[in-house]
Protein backbone atom coordinates (compact mmCIF):
# COMPACT_ATOMS: atom_id res chain seq x y z
CA UNK A 1 0.00 0.00 0.00
CA UNK A 2 2.34 3.04 1.30
CA UNK A 3 5.54 3.07 3.42
CA UNK A 4 5.77 4.62 7.01
CA UNK A 5 8.93 6.11 8.33
CA UNK A 6 9.88 6.21 12.01
CA UNK A 7 12.70 8.58 13.01
CA UNK A 8 13.17 9.03 16.95
CA UNK A 9 15.55 11.99 18.12
CA UNK A 10 17.63 11.17 21.14
CA UNK A 11 15.64 12.98 23.91
CA UNK A 12 14.96 12.73 27.23
CA UNK A 13 12.66 10.31 26.30
CA UNK A 14 14.39 7.98 25.11
CA UNK A 15 17.83 7.14 23.16
CA UNK A 16 18.36 8.05 19.29
CA UNK A 17 17.43 5.65 17.03
CA UNK A 18 17.56 5.22 13.16
CA UNK A 19 15.04 5.59 10.42
CA UNK A 20 13.27 2.56 9.93
CA UNK A 21 10.63 2.01 6.97
CA UNK A 22 7.93 -0.42 6.81
CA UNK A 23 5.38 -1.06 4.51
CA UNK A 24 2.14 -0.39 5.16
CA UNK A 25 -0.94 -2.73 4.96
CA UNK A 26 -4.10 -0.43 5.50
CA UNK A 27 -4.79 3.15 6.01
CA UNK A 28 -3.26 5.19 9.58
CA UNK A 29 -5.15 6.17 12.04
CA UNK A 30 -4.33 8.55 14.67
CA UNK A 31 -5.53 8.29 18.46
CA UNK A 32 -4.44 10.28 21.48
CA UNK A 33 -3.80 7.64 24.18
CA UNK A 34 -4.15 4.02 24.08
CA UNK A 35 -5.12 0.94 26.35
CA UNK A 36 -2.92 -2.26 25.78
CA UNK A 37 -3.19 -5.19 28.09
CA UNK A 38 0.06 -6.20 28.16
CA UNK A 39 3.96 -4.99 27.77
CA UNK A 40 6.42 -7.43 27.22
CA UNK A 41 8.31 -8.13 30.70
CA UNK A 42 5.57 -5.39 32.66
CA UNK A 43 2.58 -6.81 34.42
CA UNK A 44 -0.82 -5.65 33.59
CA UNK A 45 -2.80 -3.34 30.97
CA UNK A 46 -0.74 -0.24 30.33
CA UNK A 47 -1.31 3.28 28.37
CA UNK A 48 0.48 4.37 25.57
CA UNK A 49 0.86 8.31 24.36
CA UNK A 50 3.06 9.79 21.72
CA UNK A 51 5.53 12.09 23.24
CA UNK A 52 6.75 15.35 21.23
CA UNK A 53 9.82 17.85 21.79
CA UNK A 54 6.95 20.54 22.08
CA UNK A 55 7.29 22.35 25.70
CA UNK A 56 10.63 19.94 26.41
CA UNK A 57 8.72 17.04 26.71
CA UNK A 58 5.00 16.63 25.93
CA UNK A 59 1.83 13.89 24.84
CA UNK A 60 1.08 13.97 21.30
CA UNK A 61 -1.62 11.46 19.34
CA UNK A 62 -0.19 8.19 17.91
CA UNK A 63 -0.22 6.80 14.58
CA UNK A 64 -1.84 2.90 14.31
CA UNK A 65 -1.22 1.09 11.05
CA UNK A 66 -1.07 -2.50 10.18
CA UNK A 67 2.95 -2.85 9.03
CA UNK A 68 4.96 -5.65 7.73
CA UNK A 69 8.59 -5.69 8.08
CA UNK A 70 10.54 -6.93 5.26
CA UNK A 71 8.34 -9.69 4.53
CA UNK A 72 7.55 -10.58 8.00
CA UNK A 73 3.98 -11.93 9.55
CA UNK A 74 1.67 -8.18 9.80
CA UNK A 75 2.27 -6.30 12.92
CA UNK A 76 0.16 -3.23 13.99
CA UNK A 77 2.87 -0.26 14.29
CA UNK A 78 2.18 1.78 17.52
CA UNK A 79 4.02 5.06 16.45
CA UNK A 80 4.41 8.43 18.35
CA UNK A 81 6.37 12.11 17.83
CA UNK A 82 9.72 12.83 17.40
CA UNK A 83 10.34 11.60 20.98
CA UNK A 84 8.89 8.54 20.55
CA UNK A 85 6.19 7.07 22.72
CA UNK A 86 5.56 6.97 26.57
CA UNK A 87 4.27 4.14 28.50
CA UNK A 88 2.79 3.59 31.81
CA UNK A 89 0.88 1.66 33.99
CA UNK A 90 -3.20 1.72 33.61
CA UNK A 91 -2.83 3.10 37.31
CA UNK A 92 0.13 5.70 37.09
CA UNK A 93 -0.37 9.32 37.56
CA UNK A 94 0.26 12.17 35.32
CA UNK A 95 2.09 11.92 32.52
CA UNK A 96 5.77 12.98 33.06
CA UNK A 97 9.74 12.36 32.23
CA UNK A 98 10.12 12.55 36.16
CA UNK A 99 7.83 9.27 36.72
CA UNK A 100 9.96 6.49 37.73
CA UNK A 101 7.03 4.37 36.66
CA UNK A 102 7.14 5.54 33.22
CA UNK A 103 9.55 5.04 30.12
CA UNK A 104 9.93 5.73 26.54
CA UNK A 105 10.31 3.64 23.76
CA UNK A 106 11.14 4.70 19.59
CA UNK A 107 7.46 2.78 18.64
CA UNK A 108 5.57 -0.57 19.51
CA UNK A 109 4.78 -3.23 17.36
CA UNK A 110 1.85 -5.20 18.15
CA UNK A 111 -0.31 -8.22 17.12
CA UNK A 112 -3.29 -6.49 15.07
CA UNK A 113 -5.87 -8.87 17.07
CA UNK A 114 -4.74 -7.71 20.33
CA UNK A 115 -7.60 -6.04 22.51
CA UNK A 116 -6.96 -2.54 22.82
CA UNK A 117 -8.61 0.54 23.81
CA UNK A 118 -8.77 4.17 22.34
CA UNK A 119 -8.61 5.81 25.76
CA UNK A 120 -8.21 9.15 24.60
CA UNK A 121 -10.63 12.36 25.70
CA UNK A 122 -12.87 14.07 23.19
CA UNK A 123 -11.41 12.33 20.64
Amino acid sequence: MGRIYIDVEESPNCDYYPIQTFETRTEERQVGELWVPGVSGKDGPHLVTGWSSDDDGSPCPLTLVEVTDSGAAVSLLVAGGDYGLRIKPEDAGEWSLGSEDQWGEPYMLLDPSAPLRDTSVNQ
